[in-house]
C-alpha cells in the first residue's frame, strides 16, 4: 500500500500541511505582544507614506468588520 505513489503523495501532503499549520500557530504573536509593539512605535516618527498605509489598513479592517453596504436596508 505504501508503494503506491498516490498514497505516498497524500501522506506527504498531509504531514507537511500539518507541520506548516503547527508552525503557523506556534509563531502567532499574542494580542498583548501586538499591543506592546503598537504602543512602542511613536506615530510622530512615521513618514507620510507610512501614515497613509496605516490609515488605509484601518479603513480596510473597519470595512471587513462592518455589515456590507449592499446588505444595509434603506430607511
Amino acid at each position: 500500500m505504501a508503494s503506491n505513489p498516490y498514497v505516498k503523495s497524500l501522506i506527504w501532503l498531509l504531514s507537511l500541511g500539518g507541520v506548516g499549520y503547527a508552525l503557523l500557530k506556534i509563531t502567532e504573536p499574542s494580542e498583548a505582544k501586538l499591543q506592546e509593539i503598537r504602543k512602542s512605535t511613536p506615530v510622530s516618527s512615521l513618514t507620510e507614506q507610512e501614515k497613509q498605509k496605516i490609515l488605509f489598513l484601518r479603513k480596510l479592517k473597519q470595512a471587513a468588520e462592518e455589515k456590507p453596504v449592499y446588505l444595509a436596508k434603506k430607511d
